[in-house]
């Protein structure tokens, strides 16, 4: 034991070992072995042990899935939050803002919303407990360790409007494309408008947008069919909806082919995208890429609920890899074959009212909103809904209402007219930007500080109890020496089942364990998990690693408030 040390290797965040006590109650060990391949070691009852009442599994799986999502699955989930809403405003965000920025800026929100999500995951690891994602720990739940209530609550703000202003966008998008789709197959569609009450449209919109044109809708039938088909996913778990979500990803990737190939059909035209674009359009780039790549704020509900066997980092750089490809196809051909789009047009409805348009076209463009935006809007409403209801911050029934029922009653009043534009590139400066970039940079400094002087306290009181045994033995050594090596291994054992300490952890933080831990269950997922400790950059020293994450942190502050001023500058 003299030999330890704080270097990389040495590991005394928590080994997620599980035993039983004669009563029942689960235990859930917060010591790590200096290595990780020898045989684990059982804890005593210190932070991590659940209440003589756990919650039954029946119970727990109402409010959160298990961990049953594999790494097609997982993949697959990702890249579905990212093929957001803001997949089908690319096209006219490239030609607006230039090829050459527009691409440059996706490539950039690539490598910052990797590192972003796979940051926050060993944020979620150096939780005492949780090193190898035994825990269940949602994402504000992460803040609140970390930073105490307040930074608790600001993230619950910041995460879940976030969540919820993309669900808005998505919901506008598929309420007018099934409106169009009323309109093509029956020949109308009707709704309730706020100034003349009861109307039908029996055509398109010219412009790409809703058939209602800017007329202040209250109720379509576009948006009645949305909510009925949508609504119940949303009150499933996360994992009950990865079958959808893989069957929806394969169906995209054979959509966006189909784009690309009538893309070529119409006709590309260099002369429709500009090497470099106008200032209104350069000034919406990073915003309109942020909220493209606003996935993160899902990363800890998906590791939550990921077999141990999935490989994190292999998912996390395979989604976002794959996203951008799809963005930059559909971005550069979708503006080389249309001139002069307009702010409101999508790219849904620019091939919609193309000459080139057919029935397959037709059907791409109508299943697209189904497949990829509405299979996302339960999705955000589920991770919200756990966020809400983690730790009981607030009760089922509320959760509900805030993460299901209050987008489709904002989103009432923004149906028709310019509206996504101004949501997707707005709320993703004020929320997104926040929430998916900013607090998983700022959570893992901290993290790293924590991890530093938590290995560094246990090293000491592991040195001291050592030190005092050695003591205590030495007194006794010319009176029992027949009992020098069993005291000896004694006092190792004492040293190591007690290496966690109250004395370092604020109440805050102890009561947060202890409540993590009821709403963990005793799954045989948790109790084998081998997976290696959780290392962002893998061949990376920490300290570099930390230097990365603040150079990270100030270019994305820089860019935040350059595209902030840039967006109301050149507002017109």
């Amino acid at each position: 034991m003299n030999g330890l040390n704080t270097n990389e290797n040495f590991e005394l965040i928590s080994f997620p070992n599980s035993t039983k006590t004669p009563g029942g109650t689960t235990i859930i060990s917060t010591i790590d072995t200096a290595n990780t391949s020898s045989s684990s070691i059982s804890s005593t009852e210190e932070i991590l042990e659940i209440s003589q009442n756990p919650q039954n599994d029946e119970d727990f799986k109402k409010h959160f899935g298990l961990k049953s999502i594999g790494s097609i699955g997982g993949i697959c989930l990702l890249i579905g939050n990212c093929t957001g809403p803001g997949m089908v405003n690319i096209s006219y965000q490239f030609q607006q803002g230039g090829w050459l920025l527009s691409l440059l800026g996706y490539i950039l929100m690539l490598g910052l919303s990797g590192l972003s999500a796979l940051f926050i995951i060993e944020s979620m690891s150096m939780i005492p407990g949780n090193n190898k994602f035994a825990l269940r720990i949602e994402f504000t739940m992460i803040c609140r360790f970390y930073f105490g209530k307040w930074m608790y609550l600001v993230s619950q703000l910041f995460i879940n409007t976030s969540l919820i202003i993309t669900n808005i966008a998505s919901i506008i998008i598929c309420s007018q494309v099934f409106d169009s789709l009323m309109v093509f197959i029956f020949k109308k569609t009707c709704g309730i408008s706020f100034s003349n009450g009861w109307i039908c449209v029996i055509e398109n919109s010219s412009d790409g947008g809703s058939p209602f044109q800017d007329d202040y809708m209250f109720i379509t039938i576009g948006y009645l069919a949305i909510l009925i088909l949508v609504v119940p996913l949303a009150f499933f778990n996360l994992n009950d909806n990865i079958i959808i979500q893989i069957a929806c990803v394969i169906i995209m990737l054979i959509i966006v082919i189909s784009w690309v190939v009538i893309f070529i059909m119409i006709g590309l035209s260099a002369d429709n995208l500009p090497t470099i674009g106008n200032m209104n359009g350069i000034s919406q780039i990073i915003g309109n890429c942020m909220f493209n790549y606003a996935f993160i704020t899902t990363i800890p509900s998906w590791v939550n609920e990921s077999k141990p066997t999935v490989n994190l980092k292999k998912s996390v750089w395979i989604s976002t890899g794959f996203s951008t490809v799809l963005f930059i196809f559909v971005g550069i051909f979708g503006a080389l074959s249309f001139s002069s789009m307009s702010s409101n047009s999508t790219i849904l409805s620019l091939i919609n009212l193309s000459k080139k348009a057919n029935i397959f076209s037709k059907l791409s463009v109508y299943l697209f909103p189904f497949i990829v935006l509405a299979s996302t809007i339960p999705v955000f409403s589920i991770i919200v809904r756990y966020n809400l209801t983690q730790n009981k911050f607030l009760p089922t029934w509320i959760a509900n209402l805030i993460s299901i029922v209050l987008p489709w009653l904002i989103v009432i009043p923004f149906q028709t007219g310019d509206w996504l534009n101004l949501i997707s590139n707005y709320s993703s400066l004020f929320f997104g930007s926040v929430a998916n970039f900013i607090i998983p940079f700022i959570l893992y400094i901290k993290s790293l500080k924590f991890k530093k002087k938590y290995n560094n306290h246990n090293q000491q009181k592991l040195e001291q109890k050592q030190h005092q045994k050695e003591d205590e033995f030495n007194q006794i050594e010319n009176i029992q020496p027949q009992q020098q090596q069993s005291n000896q291994i004694e006092s190792i054992e004492e040293v190591v089942t007690n290496g966690v300490n109250h004395e370092f952890f604020t109440p805050e933080q102890e009561k947060i364990l202890k409540e993590l831990s009821l709403e963990t269950r005793d799954t045989e997922e948790n109790t084998n998990i081998t997976t290696n400790h959780f290392k962002s950059l893998s061949y990376i020293p920490r300290r570099y690693s930390k230097i990365i994450a603040q150079f990270c942190l100030i270019t994305l502050s820089i860019l935040i408030v350059l595209v902030i001023f840039s967006n109301f500058y050149f507002s017109d």
